[in-house]
């Protein structure tokens, strides 16, 4: 009987991965290429840790993952952010900082009216904001 390692400590090695390893393992794993908009080693990172543990002990059955597909997405709580909550990002080495305000976000002392539009600005691409913010 050969023995399995451990998946604890597999699990507590993967944020100390290089995001091209995290990105190799994804590929491994899901036998798929990511999604071409992923640039957040937190995606991999918990995609990855998730499909450890689905192949450790098993994924949802097809009933049980066809009740959440078809699930009512209208009676989930909407997300909403509160005035005054700041969020902080780093990309590229540079740090920003985005405010919640009354009708949109402020960052650098300009106003905003979408994640998105405040992710333009610093990505020069249109990218989703609350992928970019990670929200």
């Amino acid at each position: 009987m050969t023995k399995m390692p451990n998946l604890n400590v597999e699990l507590r090695e993967i944020p100390n991965l290089t995001f091209s390893e995290l990105k190799d393992l994804y590929i491994t794993l899901y036998n798929q290429e990511p999604p071409k908009a992923t640039t957040r080693k937190e995606f991999f990172i918990w995609r990855v840790t998730h499909r450890l543990q689905e192949l450790r002990f098993g994924g949802l059955d097809a009933k049980t993952k066809s009740l959440l597909e078809n699930m009512d997405k209208s009676l989930l709580p909407e997300k909403t952010l509160s005035i005054g909550t700041e969020i902080v990002r780093k990309f590229k080495g540079e740090t920003y900082r985005l405010r919640v305000v009354n009708g949109g976000f402020e960052m650098d002392n300009e106003f905003y009216k979408s994640l998105s539009a405040v992710a333009y600005k610093i990505t020069g691409r249109k990218i989703s904001g609350k992928e970019f913010w990670g929200i």
